[in-house]
């Protein structure tokens, strides 16, 4: 329902132009845990002036950073990449005299046996174990505790001067194990189905690119009221195949 796509993310060395109107297919691929690779989703802030920059501007600052990576501190590098990140969309601001620029950002590394995620905002990262089949939220919401039914607004997102307020990325780390899932998305996707119909979606689709194609067609179905971002991504022998819509 949305006229423009305020979305973006980093897939594998890719991610979109600042005026895009999302991509026009599923894309998947394959991806060696050996060489520590990275997934992004990037949600520019709904309702703000130029928030599909604050998103292409994070993806393209982390594309950058994510190409001379010399070492394998996850941690570190997703942290200061964060800090790097909020400060190119500040400036940005300040250049282009503009009011709040904001995008939310959630991201997975993975290692040679485990993931390293960050997030702040609400677009959401999922861990799906295969042996027990549950669906666990691996990152954190960063937003207001209020009631009601009006979406409550972010406390931390990309795009704050550090002169007002120094954002606080969320890190987990966890091992995986063959056949887990990672699931990372925009509000697109959780805001049009539950937890319950993700997991079960996942667990009906053993294909990521037919699963990501099953996850957007039910979110359209229940409304699409916002643009709709899914990166999903699949352990198999230490490598992870991949797909994204």
């Amino acid at each position: 329902m949305r006229n423009i796509n305020q979305d973006n993310f980093w897939c594998a060395g890719h991610f979109l132009k600042s005026e895009n109107d999302g991509l026009e297919s599923p894309e998947s691929g394959k991806a060696d845990c050996a060489n520590y690779p990275a997934f992004a989703v990037f949600d520019g802030m709904g309702g703000e002036q130029y928030g599909e920059m604050a998103a292409y501007i994070a993806a393209e600052t982390f594309d950058t950073l994510q190409k001379s990576k010399k070492n394998t501190d996850t941690k570190n590098f997703l942290l200061d990449s964060f800090k790097q990140m909020n400060g190119k969309i500040t400036a940005y601001e300040k250049q282009n005299s503009l009011g709040c620029v904001g995008t939310t950002a959630a991201m997975i590394i993975f290692g040679k046996k485990e993931i390293c995620a960050c997030n702040v905002g609400d677009s959401k990262i999922y861990h799906y174990h295969h042996g027990d089949k549950n669906l666990v939220q691996i990152s954190k919401d960063h937003v207001m505790d209020i009631f009601g039914k009006k979406k409550p607004p972010l406390t931390q997102f990309l795009g704050i001067p550090e002169s007002e307020f120094f954002i606080e990325p969320h890190i987990s780390h966890g091992l995986y194990s063959d056949g887990d899932y990672y699931l990372i998305c925009s509000d697109g996707l959780t805001d049009m189905l539950s937890e319950d119909e993700i997991k079960k979606t996942i667990a009906q689709n053993g294909d990521v690119g037919r699963c990501v194609e099953r996850l957007l067609e039910s979110a359209l179905d229940s409304g699409g009221r916002d643009n709709i971002t899914i990166i999903l991504c699949k352990i198999i022998r230490q490598k992870i195949l991949f797909g994204i819509i």
